[in-house]
């Protein structure tokens, strides 16, 4: 039995679904060699046939990437991901990778791409046979969930009949949000524009949902790797949840990568408060919620962060009007300051008995706060993202 795996996939181009990927060692001696060919040249009986038969020769592994993942990541990064955990699933590692395509992956095994190599090598023909099998069970199982679909006849692939059943219904939790067709759906059947609100904290947040919610449908991005220590993020967190239950709206939790917070940071860690540093703050967080905004179809996005007294606007607004070029979406540019913004979100925190911090988040702050409590010899009044 040889060290080389052949891989492919099935579910790049579909509206819905996952994307799969498999990775075989076939046995030399397997009887049906000259049968295997590129999935799409067999029918879906043969396909069946051969999937167990590939299974009982060879040493393989299956990955799996969600819609989700295609939509957080892209479909290049989501397939990576697949074919990382279809080797992960592998009882023997291969040492050498044959990949179906021109895709260019960073992966921990050496390997050549091959176009059309699903149809040249026999390790990758049998490796489309499992993706494609695996996958279209799959779907068949989830048509039962979301029947008004018919996931079960095109696996989620764009059919006259899958984009009538998008209109009719709206996309349901397998569709991918990121893909235009479906993009283009959500948008259509919107009654009003829909925002995604990056949300520094709750106390922040209070009076910026409260005036967002006249015009839009608001959904709230919390990302904030900056926060330090862990204990007030998990804070921070828990009452943005609180928040966002009361009101009824959606909550989207991003990643705590704080490590990519200090390295993008770290070169102005002795910068004042609102210095350099926290421009790079606030571009690194208003970027994330800028691209998740439009690859879920949203129609704006903005941020909590211009509420504060401490916070430039100008600098914000200029943050969010270059985002908004760069990647396409609209930036709503409110100073959420004015019309007593501020003034309203302390009444509000008041009243939902939030908790309000006294450093802006990070570190850096947190260092500085407790300076200036030691040099004053008091508690400062609680100024918030």
């Amino acid at each position: 039995m040889g060290k080389t795996a052949g891989v492919d996939e099935a579910g790049r181009g579909p509206w819905a679904g996952p994307v799969v990927a498999a990775c075989v060692i076939l046995k030399k001696d397997i009887s049906v060699l000259n049968q295997i060919k590129d999935s799409k040249q067999l029918t879906p009986k043969k396909r069946e046939e051969l999937y167990e038969v590939i299974k009982s020769n060879s040493i393989y592994g299956i990955g799996v990437a969600s819609n989700k993942e295609i939509d957080k990541y892209g479909i290049v990064k989501a397939t990576e991901l697949a074919v990382k955990r279809a080797i992960d699933h592998m009882p023997e590692k291969p040492t050498f990778l044959l990949i179906d395509g021109r895709d260019k992956f960073d992966l921990p095994i050496e390997y050549n791409s091959i176009i059309n190599g699903d149809q040249k090598v026999k390790s990758i023909s049998a490796a489309s046979i499992l993706a494609k099998v695996w996958r279209d069970r799959y779907m068949k199982l989830v048509a039962d969930i979301y029947p008004e679909y018919g996931f079960g006849k095109h696996k989620g692939y764009g059919t006259r009949e899958h984009l009538k059943s998008l209109k009719e219904f709206g996309p349901c939790e397998i569709h991918r949000f990121s893909f235009k067709p479906v993009k283009e759906i959500v948008k259509e059947q919107s009654k009003r524009p829909k925002l995604l609100l990056h949300a520094c904290c709750a106390p922040c947040a209070t009076s910026v949902i409260e005036r967002l919610k006249e015009k839009y449908d608001v959904e709230v991005f919390f990302y904030n790797p900056n926060i330090h220590p862990k204990s007030e993020y998990a804070m921070r967190l828990d009452e943005i949840k609180r928040l966002c239950s009361y009101h009824k709206i959606n909550l989207i939790v991003g990643d705590y990568d704080m490590d990519r917070w200090f390295k993008m940071t770290r070169i102005f860690k002795s910068e004042p408060e609102g210095g350099k540093r926290c421009t790079v703050c606030y571009a690194m967080r208003m970027f994330e919620t800028a691209k998740l905004a439009e690859n879920r179809g949203f129609d704006y996005f903005t941020t909590t962060l211009s509420v504060s007294p401490l916070k430039d606007y100008r600098r914000i607004k200029k943050i969010g009007e270059h985002l908004a070029f760069k990647i396409g979406i609209e930036f709503e540019s409110t100073d959420f300051k004015k019309r007593d913004g501020f003034k309203r979100s302390v009444e509000l925190s008041k009243k939902f008995g939030f908790y309000r911090q006294d450093y802006c988040g990070c570190v850096y702050s947190n260092f500085e706060m407790k300076r200036k409590r030691k040099k004053d010899g008091k508690v400062a009044n609680s100024e918030v993202d």
